[in-house]
């Protein structure tokens, strides 16, 4: 008994009797070396003594009687495979010591509780005169009844009160101690939520393509020119200066308003002219070359020789010109002076060549440049030639002008002379670089607005941006989109399905175990009613259920989802979610009656729930796509309808219904009207919400009437039994005495109980 009055320790007995009882709280070893328990210990008990304090040095002998000997043990600081080491050498010096056998056992509840009772009863102190003194009291007051009742008790509401509070907290204990179940009912579904989430923001939105600012630096780091015809001219130094100056080319480099994600150096570099062989200079010092022949000439593919690119010699192209790097960051070359044409064309293959970095996509380099000072190529023709004939043309068709006529003849000189412009800005551009000319014409409107401003204004705070607005989605392409979208949108729903299925098959585990432990059938024994009992369950695993949706919505808010999480939609999200708890918990209840695994039954609700809610919700939303077969919308307004008595398509549904109803909203936006279709209306979520509420109550009274075996083959019996065929003489006495009264005493009586053996339904 040592055991017990240390729970900390354990106990090692040993006997050499014919009988063995060995404990872990109190381990046990017993050695049998005689055939009765009057024969005395003939084994070395100092010897014994030493194994054991050789090994656990803790160990204390708490019994030796007769031919047992009890060891106490600790069950904690002790040396490692302590135990295991001693149980070994008693093995095997078993027959040395004088031990037949031994082993180790619990030490029994009943022994603690024999233990405790007996303390206690010490420690009460004498108390006859007390009890005399309350049964001459007992004897003043009223009489005491023993009646097999309390000195109180509860009913009605109060006692109602009581047993739910009671389950409660039975249910409370269960669920803290289960950590299986708070995963299946908290952490998973919210994984596969955010998972589904996680997904669609992964996958590139549907919808009006971004703006594009254009500009040449979108093609990368490059090469460009600049040029000036009329280098001595006066009315080319603004505009020079607006190109050549701070901020360069375009406006990346404004003060204020630069672009996003390019950025800008200090100033720009000096101009520098690359080295070239001594030959090269040589060939351009010695031969003649003139304006049409200004560099050595390329070879082009042939139907001889095949090449990709003309094969040009050195010095093609003319000497490098001096180049800078700008402030803007793109290599501008000066080709004043310059044929242009010439050397872009000849120096082409030099600079693709070393661009050639990638089999998939191949940077040019070279997408467009800037020349000015330019003249137009006109006719030589005069204002009084365009009028002669004018003339002979009215003459000929037999036309006379009027005084109009004669007054624009006399101003058409004038008016050729003003078309005739003497300095031009020319944009060169690349045309495998799609926007390279709007690109470079930006360029130069810039350079022609900061030529024109006044002298005390900044350049850097001035300068024009273009932008490519994509064109409006035609009829078609806006339909298509929709689809798409709405397909994304089916995704979450039926992903929200799946994870909203786990949760209330997971609740069927707790009432498997209760019915396979009899603890239900207990509950009832013990005055607990059906709905009471039922009731209890279902207030449990709403609130559970609660704090898991609360968890997908809030999932959702972090996505920031307008489907789902706007402020119409917010609202239906939240009701659709506890009205499918609210439906779905009690539809899973009877199914608790009819699986004696819990890890089956769990497994078999998740597929069914997942078999009905992903089938239903993709039928529907897949016929829904045939717009023009009538047949199919018809037949799939039946199924609509059809599929409202189960929980699972009400919220399928109700969510797709809801990213539908978003996505018209969506569209009526982008044609500047605002419709907002009510997301309750009867056609949208109105109606799968009712369902839900519904079914809900449905399904639990439902649950109560399995439960009565309502559906049974007994509720059809006659409420008749036969005669008895067989009884005992005894038990037919006694049967007479209890009918005709002889029981009045008793505190428990059973009268007329039968036991009706019959088949259910289900």
């Amino acid at each position: 008994m040592k055991s017990i009055e240390n729970g900390q320790k354990d106990v090692i007995s040993c006997s050499l009797g014919s009988k063995c009882s060995c404990s872990c709280s109190s381990c046990c070893a017993s050695v049998d070396k005689g055939d009765t328990v009057e024969e005395e210990l003939e084994g070395n008990v100092n010897e014994l003594n030493e194994i054991v304090h050789h090994h656990v040095p803790e160990a204390q002998l708490i019994e030796n009687i007769g031919q047992e000997l009890v060891y106490l043990l600790p069950n904690k600081n002790f040396k490692e495979r302590a135990y295991s080491s001693l149980f070994r050498e008693l093995e095997e010096t078993l027959a040395d010591v004088g031990l037949s056998s031994f082993g180790i056992s619990d030490t029994p509840l009943e022994e603690v509780f024999l233990k405790v009772t007996a303390e206690a009863d010490l420690e009460i102190p004498n108390t006859g005169a007390v009890q005399e003194n309350a049964s001459a009291e007992a004897k003043e007051g009223e009489p005491q009844r023993s009646d097999g009742k309390g000195s109180w008790q509860n009913k009605g509401g109060q006692l109602i009160l009581q047993q739910i509070k009671a389950l409660l907290i039975k249910r409370f204990h269960h669920t803290t101690r289960s950590i299986k179940d708070f995963l299946a009912q908290i952490v998973l579904p919210a994984s596969f939520v955010l998972l589904a989430l996680i997904l669609t923001v992964i996958i590139p939105p549907f919808g009006e393509y971004p703006s594009l600012t254009l500009h040449p630096w979108i093609y990368g780091h490059q090469f460009t020119f600049f040029s000036n015809e009329q280098p001595d001219s006066e009315h080319m130094v603004s505009l020079r200066d607006a190109f050549l100056k701070k901020p360069g080319f375009g406006n990346r480099c404004l003060k204020r308003e630069p672009l996003y994600n390019y950025s800008c150096i200090a100033t720009s570099m000096a101009w520098r002219t690359p080295t070239v062989p001594y030959h090269v200079s040589a060939l351009f010092r010695t031969n003649t070359w003139s304006p049409d022949n200004p560099s050595p000439a390329c070879e082009c593919s042939t139907r001889k020789k095949l090449t990709m690119l003309p094969v040009c010699p050195l010095g093609a192209g003319g000497l490098p010109p001096p180049q800078r790097v700008q402030q803007s960051t793109e290599i501008l070359q000066d080709l004043t002076y310059r044929n242009i044409s010439d050397f872009l064309v000849k120096t082409y293959p030099t600079l693709i060549r070393s661009s050639l970095k990638s089999k998939y996509w191949v940077n040019e380099q070279r997408y467009g440049g800037i020349s000015i000072g330019g003249k137009l190529p006109i006719l030589h023709i005069t204002g009084d030639q365009i009028v002669d004939f004018m003339k002979d043309v009215g003459r000929m068709m037999n036309i006379t002008g009027g005084e109009t006529t004669r007054i624009a003849a006399k101003e058409m000189s004038a008016f050729l002379k003003y078309m005739e412009t003497e300095h031009n800005i020319k944009v060169w551009f690349n045309n495998k670089g799609w926007h390279a000319v709007v690109s470079f014409l930006n360029v130069a409107n810039n350079a022609i607005l900061r030529a024109n401003l006044q002298q005390n204004k900044d350049p850097e705070e001035y300068g024009i941006t273009a932008i490519n607005h994509p064109l409006n989605l035609t009829k078609g392409q806006l339909s298509e989109i929709t689809v798409l979208t709405t397909s994304i949108d089916a995704v979450v729903s039926i992903c929200v399905i799946f994870a909203m299925s786990f949760i209330p098959a997971s609740f069927v585990l707790y009432l498997i175990q209760e019915r396979l432990s009899k603890a239900k059938h207990l509950q009832f024994v013990s005055g607990v009613s059906l709905f009471v009992y039922w009731f209890t369950n279902f207030l449990w695993d709403i609130v559970n259920y609660i704090m898991s949706a609360g968890l997908v919505v809030a999932i959702f808010m972090s996505f920031k989802k307008k489907a789902y999480t706007s402020p119409t939609n917010l609202p239906v999200l939240i009701i659709l979610l506890l009205l499918y708890g609210w439906a779905i918990i009690p539809m899973m209840y009877p199914a608790s009656r009819y699986f004696s695994v819990p890890s089956t039954a769990y497994v078999v609700l998740s597929c069914v729930n997942l078999f009905i809610g992903i089938n239903t919700s993709a039928i529907t939303f897949i016929l829904d796509l045939f717009e023009n077969n009538a047949p199919l919308l018809e037949f799939n307004k039946i199924l609509k309808k059809i599929f409202l008595i189960f929980p699972h398509f009400c919220l399928g549904r109700g969510l797709l219904d809801l990213a539908i109803n978003q996505a018209v909203i969506d569209v009526y936006t982008r044609f500047g009207e605002e419709r907002v279709p009510n997301p309750l209306h009867w056609d949208f979520a109105g109606k799968h919400m009712l369902a839900l509420a519904v079914q809900g109550v449905v399904y639990f009274i439902l649950n109560l009437l399995l439960q009565h075996s309502f559906l049974s083959t007994r509720w059809f019996l006659q409420n008749t039994l036969g005669p008895i065929m067989e009884e005992d003489e005894d038990v037919a006495e006694e049967r007479k005495r209890i009918m005709k009264g002889g029981s009045q005493n008793y505190i428990l009586k059973l009268q007329e109980l039968t036991k009706v053996i019959f088949r259910e339904l289900f």
